[in-house]
């Protein structure tokens, strides 16, 4: 469905009044003091009453209502913001920020209490709001979807003593809407998520336009500038289609850029899939990833951590919340996908042999040597028995087993052809995936990198490595070069195990712009997720 008619207003209710408020103090610093409102004193000021007969007047469930009462009567039915008829331009700003779904970063029309409208009282906006807020609230402790059944949560307003918590905490130095997203938040990274993910909506828009006859085959050469032009105007990264070469480039390399893909200014058949897609699904893929960060467990965040994000192929190694290490991954193909689960790193392993598992020996190795046993020796690779005694491949007649009955085992001896390259890093997990070297560095120019057989490779092993090492003080950190010169395998054991977890996220930040990116859900793990929220009808 094309949406085209309120771009503008989305730009200027998001930019114009969050940018402006976000970082910026207070002017009338903490709008709330429970001391105040508890206060029998007289102020000179105009006192707004919201009493059970103001809540009773409007139009909302009775549910709401009874909250709403017992809010303001624990404060002496007093206005939380409205001071002698009005209200400052940072509380304007943050009514209206609540009043937006898309601020906020949630489904359309997932909240219980309906935005107020323009010409509502000021009173009625208050009370909206406050109901709003305290539904967004709840998600402090709980998550939008129910990732075991694939339904929506259906979510429950916080206390009212959670509430006026919220309230008092406020800190002069933030803007109500910076304190509405860091209240009680410890992952920093699902803050600066969040606005991020504001920044991209205010700038590009929610537009749905669906290219509905449009077949994923690459245009030619002739055609190609005119459906670039097209779709970056239809996804509104460009004001007008007529432009020239030099500077369409440009438009396109942030493009791809944003969408994760190598900025080389060419239509190939992933940059095409993105121009395809609408800003709607992309904004679909910011409200999951962050709903699934609000699952990642606070155990994890500060100290040090490594994160592979799958949909990304990036591997990112954290101290203290800090980046300290970026670098491409190559993950499991469709038929072996990387499993996502948490566990510790323990050990480095330099020089390391690689036991081959048995699907790869008996389906992907025994074919080989039927056709020709040299092909062991051509690839570095050692047959044993159970007993891990080194047998002569030539005394064997390999057209006897199948991948049924292979009884050996398959080792490939240490080396820079070692399909492990010459360092692999141990986390111990019942899904055997560990992170690996590769001596196929080409594969890393790839958009996609699903190569694996479900472990990890990265592009700049030894680069992790020194980190790692240096993070800890290891007593063998200048010892690495020397030793991967060795064909013997050398276990370098951490004094300071920590934890690695592998997600699945389709929106992420970039380290060097620290704006919002988007990938490519390459699993097709979210697809009966994008059907659980409903599509706007107009562009908002």
């Amino acid at each position: 469905m094309k949406l085209h008619s309120m771009k503008n207003k989305l730009t200027l209710l998001i930019s114009l009044l969050f940018l402006a408020h976000l970082f910026t103090k207070c002017s009338s610093g903490a709008e709330f003091n429970q001391n105040e409102l508890n206060s029998d004193k007289k102020i000179d000021q105009i006192i707004t009453t919201v009493d059970e007969n103001t809540i009773d007047s409007l139009n909302i469930d009775k549910f709401s209502k009874d909250w709403a009462i017992k809010l303001y009567s624990s404060i002496n039915n007093r206005s939380i913001w409205i001071k002698d008829g009005q209200i400052t331009d940072s509380i304007a700003a943050f009514f209206e920020y609540l009043n937006s779904d898309i601020a906020l970063n949630l489904p359309i029309s997932y909240l219980s209490t309906m935005p107020f409208a323009p010409t509502d009282q000021l009173v009625r906006k208050e009370i909206t709001s406050i109901l709003r807020c305290a539904e967004f609230l709840s998600l402090k402790d709980t998550t939008l979807i129910n990732y075991s059944e694939n339904t929506l949560n259906n979510l429950s307003r916080v206390s009212q003593k959670r509430f006026l918590d919220f309230l008092e905490k406020k800190e002069d130095s933030d803007s109500w809407i910076s304190h509405l997203i860091k209240y009680k938040e410890k992952n920093q990274r699902l803050i600066q998520m969040h606005f991020a993910l504001n920044q991209f909506t205010s700038t590009y828009g929610i537009e749905n336009n669906i290219n509905k006859k449009l077949y994923l085959k690459i245009p030619e050469d002739s055609l190609a500038f005119v459906f670039i032009a097209q779709q970056l105007h239809n996804r509104n990264f460009i004001t007008d289609t007529l432009m020239d070469t030099i500077s369409l480039k440009e438009n396109l390399r942030s493009f791809q850029l944003l969408n994760g893909l190598n900025t080389d200014a060419k239509l190939g058949k992933n940059t095409m899939e993105a121009l395809s897609e609408t800003n709607y699904s992309r904004y679909l893929k910011g409200i999951i990833s962050l709903d699934k960060m609000r699952n990642f467990p606070d155990s994890l965040i500060g100290g040090k951590l490594i994160v592979i994000n799958i949909p990304s192929y990036l591997l990112h190694l954290y101290v203290n919340n800090e980046v300290i290490n970026t670098s491409k991954v190559i993950i499991g193909t469709q038929r072996n996908q990387t499993p996502l689960f948490t566990s510790s790193m323990k050990y480095i392993v330099v020089s390391p042999y690689w036991n081959v598992p048995y699907s790869i020996a008996s389906r992907e190795i025994l074919p080989h040597l039927k056709k020709d046993v040299s092909y062991l020796k051509r690839n570095r690779y050692s047959i044993m028995d159970r007993d891990k005694n080194l047998l002569v491949p030539d005394s064997i007649d390999w057209l006897k087993y199948s991948s049924r009955n292979f009884p050996f085992f398959v080792r490939q001896e240490p080396g820079p052809s070692n399909s492990l390259g010459l360092v692999k890093l141990l986390f111990p997990n019942e899904n055997s995936i560990y992170i690996h070297d590769t001596p196929s560095k080409h594969l890393f120019a790839r958009d996609e990198r699903t190569f694996s057989h479900g472990c990890v490779r990265t592009e700049s092993p030894f680069k992790l490595v020194h980190d790692i090492l240096s993070s800890e003080n290891h007593k063998y950190i200048d010892s690495v070069d020397v030793l991967k010169e060795r064909a013997k395998e050398t276990y370098l054991i951490l004094s300071d195990k920590f934890p690695v977890t592998i997600v699945y996220h389709t929106t992420g930040i970039n380290d060097s712009t620290h704006q919002v990116q988007f990938f490519k859900d390459v699993y097709r793990k979210e697809t009966d997720l994008y059907k659980l929220f409903r599509e706007p009808i107009v562009e908002l």
